[in-house]
């Protein structure tokens, strides 16, 4: 690695940290700081059991603060390059645009990588400690999530997958409870109800309809009931320690589990996108620093307040096209893969494209 590019890393890695200690701060101060207080001041849970859960959650907040502070730290390390002059120093000695943005960009995939494995590896650990510490309190509705996942596994030979949409927190009901129950040939029957409860070691499922699969995946049969009972052994506290929302599923998890849809298409294209932007977020860091680099050349005066407030309204504006392209492909109207990447498909056009005219001008 050249003098060049250690030079450049060096500046651009303490922009980073600051970067990662300036999001942190703004994103755990709203939610995340007010309901691990309100769990402290009326549940009475010791402070050290709420210094751990807070610390457990900040990876799910890590994987959207790294691609965060790569913007800042590349808009931050040329803005105060070009104020000093160095940009125009380095275009007068033959290094171009396009060399420039080089060692920003193999930072950028360094953060990705890095943003991958805690999303992967650390996540999905850390939501189960999260359950594991708090879910012997009594406050264990409190982290029993909406639209999330559960299995049963307490029948010999039998697998049950549950999808919850909504609680009911104080009586811990479960509604719009979808489950998929398999046996060792496979899918053997899909159950849908109106609600779901545990009950004297029994699952009991109210207003439904239960599809009885047949061994190439046919519906062979449709039972429409009142109420019907399921065997178990779970009790309400180990379901809210197993229980995981998707974002806190690990890809290859995820991907197991929409592989195991068959009748309900519509929640299987819902998970197809939530898979595809469990790709997307960690590669945002790579986009990030392609724009960076002609976006900090272009403020030079701009200073440390200005570049904060510029990545701020470009990861806004990000996250907006975001969560718009992702409302489309929900509702059909683009595939799940460009629902999710289409914010990077822009932010890697603009980079590129103020890049290019940076280069003529």
């Amino acid at each position: 690695m050249k003098v060049f590019d250690q030079y450049l890393l060096k500046q651009a890695l303490r922009n980073l940290f600051f970067g990662i200690a300036l999001f942190v701060t703004i994103l755990t101060a709203g939610d995340l700081l007010f309901r691990i207080t309100r769990l402290w001041l009326q549940s009475k849970v010791p402070f050290f059991t709420i210094i751990q859960v807070f610390l457990y959650s900040l990876p799910s907040f890590l994987i959207y603060v790294f691609p965060m502070s790569i913007l800042l730290s590349v808009l931050l390390t040329v803005n105060r390059m070009a104020s000093d002059s160095e940009i125009i120093a380095l275009k007068a000695s033959g290094i171009s645009i396009k060399r420039l943005v080089i060692p920003f960009v193999l930072l950028g995939i360094w953060v990705c990588v890095c943003t991958i494995f805690i999303q992967e590896k650390i996540l999905p650990t850390s939501s189960q400690n999260v359950q594991r510490i708090v879910g012997g309190t009594s406050v264990t509705s409190w982290l029993f999530q909406e639209n999330t996942f559960f299995r049963d596994k307490t029948e010999k030979n039998k697998e049950r997958i549950f999808y919850v949409k909504t609680i009911d927190r104080e009586k811990l009901i479960l509604y719009g409870v979808i489950v998929q129950e398999y046996d060792n040939q496979g899918l053997k029957r899909i159950l849908s109800s109106d609600q779901a409860f545990l009950d004297q070691g029994k699952w009991v499922f109210v207003k439904g309809v239960m599809y009885e699969v047949g061994a190439r995946g046919e519906v062979e049969g449709v039972v429409r009931f009142d109420k019907e009972e399921v065997i178990t052994q779970q009790s309400m506290e180990e379901v809210l320690k197993s229980q995981k929302n998707p974002q806190e599923m690990s890809y290859a998890e995820l991907k197991e589990y929409i592989a195991r849809e068959h009748e309900n298409q519509e929640q299987k294209y819902h998970l197809q996108l939530m898979l595809w932007q469990k790709t997307a977020i960690p590669f945002a860091a790579v986009f990030f620093a392609l724009v960076g680099v002609p976006l900090g050349i272009a403020s030079p005066r701009s200073g440390k307040v200005m570049g904060i407030g510029m990545s701020i309204l470009v990861v806004f504006g990000y996250y907006v096209l975001f969560s718009v392209s992702g409302t489309i492909a929900e509702g059909g109207g683009m595939s799940p893969f460009l629902g999710a990447w289409l914010s990077n498909i822009i932010t890697g056009l603009v980079g590129i494209t103020l890049m290019i005219l940076k280069e003529k001008y």
